[in-house]
C-alpha cells in the first residue's frame, strides 16, 4: 500500500530520495563494499555519513541494520532521515528490534525525519509497533500524531481503525487530512459517514477534497446526497467540486456518463 493525499505538504514522495553522487552497486552487493559503507557512517563529514546511508538503503544491507540504527540518533537531522529511509528499504525483513528507535523519532524536531521513521515502521509490517504508535496518536506533539497516522495507514491495521476516527477532529488540518485518507485506506465502511462529515463541514479545502476523493472509493450510494451537495455549493472551492464529481461518477455505475480516470488535484 502506498497512503498518499491529494493536497498538503506532508506527501510521502518526500520519502523516496533520488540524490545525485550517491554510491551505486548491484542487488548483490559484495560483503567488502557494505563494510566499507558502514566505516563511512561513522566519517566526521556529515555528507559522507547521508551518503553512505542512502547507498545502504539501495542496497538493501540488512547486515548494516545495527549501523543504521546507530545513525537514528545522529546529530544530523539528514542523516537520521535517511538512516531510516535505508531501514524502510529492508521492509519486512527488518528487525522488530530496530522498531523502538525509529517510534522515538516519531517525535523528532525535523518533520521529514518522523515521516522517514513512519514510512519505516509500516513497511516493516511489524505488528509490534501498534501498541506505541496508538499511543503516539495522542501525543502534544502535531509531527508526531502526524506520523503515527501515516505508520497506521502503511500497517493497514484494523485496530488503528477507533485513534484515526479520533484525529478526524485533530486541531491540526494536515492531520485531519491524513486521517482521512488513512481511513480511506483502511476500507473499512464505518468511516463513510465520518469522512461525508469532513466533506460537510471541515473548514479545511485539503481536507475537504480528500474526503470527497476517498468517498469515491469508498463511499456508496447514500453518499451521493452530500457530494451532489459539494457540487452545487455556490461558494465552495473548485478543487473540492471537481473531486466530488469524480466521486459521483465512480459511484454510478458503468452507465453513469462522465470519465472514470480522475482529474488532477
Amino acid at each position: 500500500m502506498r497512503l498518499s493525499v491529494l493536497l498538503g505538504p506532508y506527501l510521502l514522495s518526500g520519502l523516496i530520495i533520488l540524490s545525485a553522487g550517491c554510491y551505486t552497486s548491484p542487488e548483490s552487493a559484495p560483503d567488502d563494499a557494505v563494510s566499507r559503507l558502514i566505516v563511512l557512517l561513522q566519517d566526521a563529514s556529515a555528507e559522507v555519513r547521508r551518503t553512505a546511508a542512502l547507498s545502504l538503503g539501495k542496497i538493501g544491507a540488512v547486515q548494516a541494520t545495527h549501523h543504521l540504527v546507530a545513525q537514528l540518533h545522529d546529530p544530523d537531522p539528514r542523516v537520521r532521515q535517511y538512516a531510516a529511509w535505508a531501514l524502510g528499504n529492508l521492509g519486512e525483513q527488518l528487525s522488530p528490534a530496530a522498531i523502538p528507535d525509529l517510534i522515538m523519532l516519531l517525535s523528532d524536531a525535523d518533520a521529514d525525519v518522523a515521516r522517514a521513521a513512519a514510512q519505516a515502521i509500516g513497511k516493516s509490517g511489524a505488528a509490534v509497533a501498534v501498541p506505541p504508535l496508538l499511543y503516539a496518536l495522542r501525543s502534544d506533539n502535531p509531527v508526531a500524531r502526524l506520523a503515527a497516522v501515516e505508520a497506521l495507514a502503511w500497517l493497514e491495521t484494523p485496530a488503528a481503525y477507533p485513534g484515526l476516527v479520533d484525529r478526524l477532529q485533530d486541531a491540526h488540518a494536515s492531520i485531519r487530512q491524513a486521517s482521512v485518507a488513512a481511513l480511506g485506506e483502511l476500507g473499512d465502511a464505518r468511516a463513510v459517514p465520518l469522512i461525508e462529515g469532513r466533506l460537510r463541514q471541515d473548514r479545511d479545502v485539503g481536507v475537504r477534497a480528500e474526503a470527497a476523493y476517498r468517498l469515491g472509493k469508498l463511499g456508496n450510494e447514500g453518499s451521493l446526497t452530500t457530494l451532489r451537495s459539494a457540487v452545487e455549493e455556490k461558494s465552495g472551492d473548485e478543487r473540492v467540486k471537481r473531486w466530488a464529481q469524480w466521486a459521483i461518477v465512480q459511484l454510478s455505475g458503468p452507465g453513469a456518463p462522465g470519465s472514470k480516470t480522475a482529474p488532477a488535484p
